[in-house]
């Protein structure tokens, strides 16, 4: 697995126009809460840019289609601020984010799914999820993916990167596989991800 150290500040402005749905923003916020309380959550907020806390944290209903920086804004605050710059506790946030963003019954049938049944739907599911960047998934062996996301700002990140792979690491536990593990690496400007499983 990749390995972050110290601070985190995006190395790169994410593209003009990349925009993630709401229901990621709101996943993200209800683990935070969920990890650290309302006093935690607060804390968050405002540890935000003044901006990104005026049009995401507030009371005021989210569009439907947020600018993908405040998305990568609140990473940074929870990566700096509770979880300490510790992979272990932004692990543990990423999948209490992935678990209130699928609730109860797309975990259920996530559950009954094999990877190489849920492999096909990857590009739509990006889709649904994000308003740019290209996701590939190729087969390299009988249990190994190779998930390729392309033109997307979370490549120019680390902590970013970090955090898709996870993602996608821990999606794939949720179907019959077993032992799930996750390397990633940027190749010709990509992000590369490759998992590996036990069996199914």
């Amino acid at each position: 697995m990749a390995s972050m150290a110290g601070s985190v500040v995006p190395t790169a402005v994410p593209a003009l126009g990349s925009l993630v749905h709401r229901k990621s923003l709101i996943g993200f916020r209800a683990a935070c809460e969920q990890m650290w309380g309302p006093a935690g959550y607060a804390r968050i907020c405002s540890d935000l840019p003044a901006d990104v806390s005026e049009r995401t944290a507030g009371l005021r209903p989210l569009p439907e289609w947020i600018a993908l920086e405040d998305l990568i804004a609140w990473h940074v605050a929870v990566w700096n601020g509770p979880a300490r710059r510790d992979e272990k506790i932004m692990t543990e946030h990423i999948h209490a984010t992935v678990d209130q963003g699928f609730g109860r019954v797309k975990r259920f049938l996530l559950s009954l799914s094999t990877p190489q049944s849920l492999a096909p739907r990857v590009v739509s599911l990006w889709h649904d999820e994000y308003s740019t960047g290209r996701l590939e998934a190729k087969f390299v062996e009988d249990k190994s993916v190779r998930l390729t996301l392309s033109d997307h700002p979370y490549i120019d990140t680390s902590l970013m990167r970090y955090v898709i792979a996870e993602v996608f690491r821990y999606v794939v536990s949720l179907t019959k596989a077993e032992n799930v593990t996750s390397v990633h690496a940027i190749r010709d400007g990509s992000l590369v991800v490759v998992l590996r499983w036990t069996s199914t």
